[in-house]
C-alpha cells in the first residue's frame, strides 16, 4: 500500500483529509521510515483515523448538547407558556368569582332596602297628599294598609332571609363579619312582621 493510497483514508472519515492532515501523515511515516510498500502503512492510517475521529467527538458532543439543551429551553418556554395562561385563567376565574360574591352578598340587601324606602317614601307622600287634599284626619298607620304595606312586607321579610342565607352560610365557612349580616337579617324579619301585623 503505497503512501498516496493512504492519502485517501478521507474516504474513511467521510471528508476530504487536510494539507496539514496529509502532511502530519506523510511526516509520520517519515520519521518511522518507511517505505512506500511498506506493511506498516495500513496500521498508521487506522491509527490516523482514530485520532482524527476522536479530535472531532468533542465537537459532535457539544452539538449534540446543544441541540438537547435548545430543545430542553423550548419545551421550557413553552409550559412556562402555558402556566402562565393556566395562572392567568385562574386569577380572572377568582376575580369574577369574588366580583359576583361581593354583589350578591352586599348590594341586594342595599338594593332592597332602597326600595322599601322609596316604596315607604311614596306611601307618606301619598298619605300627606290624601290629608291636605281632603282635610280629614287619616292617622299614619293608614300607610300601612295601602298596597304599598303588603310589597314593604314582603321585600323586608325577603331582604330578611336572604341576609340569613347569607350569614348562615358565612357562619358555616367560619369567616369573620357573619354576626352583622345575621344581625341585618333578624332586623329585616322584624321590620316586615312589624308592618305584616299592622296590615290586618
Amino acid at each position: 500500500m503505497s503512501l498516496d493510497d493512504m492519502i485517501d483514508l478521507g474516504k474513511a472519515c467521510g471528508r476530504e483529509l487536510s494539507q496539514a492532515e496529509a502532511a502530519r501523515l506523510r511526516e509520520v511515516g517519515s520519521r518511522l521510515n518507511l517505505r512506500e510498500d511498506d506493511a506498516l502503512w495500513p496500521l498508521l492510517a487506522a491509527m490516523e483515523y482514530q485520532r482524527i475521529y476522536y479530535e472531532a467527538l468533542p465537537e459532535k458532543i457539544a452539538g449534540a448538547s446543544r441541540a438537547i439543551m435548545d430543545g430542553m429551553a423550548a419545551a421550557a418556554e413553552r409550559e412556562t407558556a402555558a402556566a402562565q395562561a393556566r395562572l392567568t385563567k385562574s386569577v380572572v376565574k377568582e376575580a369574577e368569582y369574588l366580583a359576583s360574591k361581593i354583589q350578591y352578598g352586599r348590594l341586594l340587601p342595599l338594593w332592597l332596602l332602597a326600595l322599601i324606602c322609596l316604596l315607604a317614601y311614596g306611601s307618606l307622600m301619598l298619605w300627606a297628599g290624601f290629608r291636605i287634599d281632603t282635610g280629614r284626619d287619616l292617622p299614619l298607620a293608614a300607610v300601612l294598609h295601602m298596597p304599598a304595606g303588603w310589597l314593604i312586607s314582603g321585600l323586608c321579610l325577603a331582604a330578611g332571609v336572604f341576609c340569613g342565607g347569607v350569614a348562615a352560610k358565612e357562619f358555616a365557612e367560619a369567616e369573620m363579619g357573619w354576626w352583622r349580616k345575621g344581625s341585618i337579617a333578624i332586623l329585616f324579619v322584624m321590620l316586615g312582621a312589624f308592618v305584616l301585623i299592622n296590615v290586618f
